[in-house]
């Protein structure tokens, strides 16, 4: 599947004089950033989907339950195989920072992959 290459946050790209495409593990990482940052609630036709971690910024770290709510909504991504685990990690880096790293296998290629960001 191909589709135009979008990060959470940021324009549409340009390419070669039209909009860049992106497609097999990219599209995945930027399918994954955008349910992770997508607050629950926004899209009316899947009214579950997203974590909305931009709400959780300036309330007190849990870990735990981050971690928990994360996971659960990359296994339900369609381009992450369901069959294999998940890992999440949420790391308090001070100063109201969280780091968060997920491993998952990528449906499409079979291959473990990694997502990485701060928040």
């Amino acid at each position: 599947m191909i589709a135009l290459s979008h990060v959470f946050g940021n324009d549409l790209a340009l390419f070669a004089g039209g909009l860049q495409t992106v497609s097999g593990s990219e599209l995945t990482r930027q399918g994954l950033l955008r349910r992770l940052l997508t607050v629950a609630g926004n899209y009316v036709w899947q009214p579950d989907y997203g974590v909305g971690l931009p709400l959780m910024v300036g309330q007190v770290i849990a870990p735990e339950a981050m971690e928990s709510v994360i996971r659960a909504q990359v296994q339900e991504d369609a381009n992450v195989d369901s069959s294999e685990a998940v890992t999440v990690t949420v790391t308090d880096e001070g100063l109201g920072i969280c780091r968060c790293d997920v491993s998952y296998v990528d449906a499409g290629s079979g291959q473990q992959q990694s997502l990485s960001f701060s928040y």
